[in-house]
């Protein structure tokens, strides 16, 4: 009788513990706010953004690639920014590289300087989803002072009814831009560079002839979206010989960042 009352017991003890460790999982999971564009002027001087929702890529449980060849923050780490408005997204990073626009043009694109934005543009979609939808993208920025390619990847979204969506842009070999829409400017600091650049949400759709024709709609953003994303740095900082050692960090790390959503964080939309 005592095993059975404590057996009762133990698993009234598990009812109650099960929803704290559910709603603890989805608090965990991270999150930014992306305030509506005010006045945003594409120059490298991020004083005319809302800076309160940063998402930060400092520390060594960041490191998704090549841990013993980072160096620390000094080394290379970024504080990211969204903003938005009704045709564009807006992307800033404060970055922080002890040898910064140091991209090799004869490398693939992610064995360059970079910096990566995962993005959805379904708020509809599952956040738990572990494998690409029709509306996921992964976006390289090529940080290399006068030519600022960009690239988008979508190698990793299954067969079946969305194979023809799978994809990859002219830009993965470098040389290229692929957003029609896209715009970028830099200034130098002492301790790196602020970065900041918009792209049209129509560039992630059928209406970019650059990535392919596909079937997707634009989307419109709303106040009130919460959109599945992540960002990463790359930081290539030993030219060649040596190429192959080049530190990633994340803000949301993980091995499963280019496949599974479900290691993204997410971004709300304000005003």
């Amino acid at each position: 009788m005592k095993r059975i009352v404590k057996l009762m017991a133990a698993l009234m003890v598990l009812m109650m513990v099960l929803p704290v460790m559910a709603g603890a999982d989805e608090y965990a999971r991270p999150s930014i706010t992306a305030h509506k564009a005010n006045g945003i002027a594409i120059d490298g001087d991020l004083s005319d953004w809302n800076l309160d929702s940063p998402a930060v890529v400092n520390t060594a449980e960041q490191i998704i690639r090549d841990a013993n060849m980072w160096n620390g923050p000094s080394d290379s780490s970024a504080i990211f920014y969204l903003s938005w408005d009704d045709e564009y997204l807006y992307i800033a990073a404060d970055v922080t590289e002890n040898d910064p626009l140091g991209a090799i043009e004869m490398l693939p694109i992610d064995g360059e300087d970079n910096l990566k934005l995962y993005i959805s543009t379904d708020p509809t979609a599952d956040p738990n989803r572990t494998e690409y939808g029709t509306n996921d993208f992964l976006i390289y920025f090529v940080m290399d002072e006068g030519y600022w390619d960009t690239a988008v990847d979508r190698s990793m979204i299954k067969g079946g009814k969305e194979v023809h969506l799978r994809y990859t842009s002219m830009g993965m070999d470098g040389g290229e831009s692929v957003l029609p829409g896209y715009e970028c400017a830099v200034q130098m600091t002492t301790t790196g560079f602020t970065w900041e650049a918009k792209f049209a949400w129509a560039d992630l759709s059928g209406e970019n002839e650059n990535t392919k024709k596909c079937t997707i709609p634009v989307y419109t953003p709303a106040v009130g979206d919460t959109l599945s994303c992540n960002f990463v740095i790359t930081d290539i900082g030993y030219p060649c010989p040596g190429t192959e050692y080049i530190p990633q960090l994340a803000w949301v790390a993980s091995p499963y960042i280019d496949y599974s959503p479900a290691s993204w964080g997410a971004v709300t939309l304000a005003e």
